[in-house]
């Protein structure tokens, strides 16, 4: 099931200000996910009214933790897991950002092996394609 925008994300994900790099999702389910995120001046990873390319790969590893938060939620597993980002691959930059862009990260799970889960991803703009590349995260319970 996919669910409609979800206003509080540090409910479904660890980070705090300053490093919170997404506002909110659009949609999420079982393997896919679609988080937004608008860049202010002042923001972290913001260098002289460019947003930095390492941010957007944050942007993507904090979808996949909201997208392991809000399953945790519905599942109300009473085990927290905790995730790794692990390696970032193939991943292609097709244009800058500046200040006061808004972006979707969509990820898709396309595979799990063990406790590693591996996300393709595409980042966005006015339909516009900004970036795309997988990451692989490993995701564990915490005892």
């Amino acid at each position: 099931m996919i669910m409609d925008m979800f206003k509080d994300i540090t409910k479904i994900i660890p980070h705090r200000n300053p490093m919170i790099m997404i506002d909110c999702y659009e949609k999420i389910d079982k393997n896919r996910a679609c988080a937004e995120k608008t860049f202010l001046p002042g923001d972290y990873g913001n260098h002289k009214g460019t947003v930095l390319e390492s941010v957007l790969i944050e942007c993507v590893a904090q979808t996949v933790a909201a997208h392991f938060g809000y399953n945790e939620m519905i599942e109300n597993t009473q085990n927290k897991m905790f995730g790794m980002l692990v390696s970032v691959d193939g991943f292609i930059f097709f244009h800058r950002l500046s200040e006061h862009t808004k972006i979707k990260i969509k990820i898709n799970k396309k595979d799990q092996v063990g406790d590693f889960n591996i996300y393709e991803s595409r980042i966005t703009s006015r339909e516009k394609l900004i970036a795309e590349g997988e990451i692989k995260v490993f995701k564990s319970h915490e005892e």
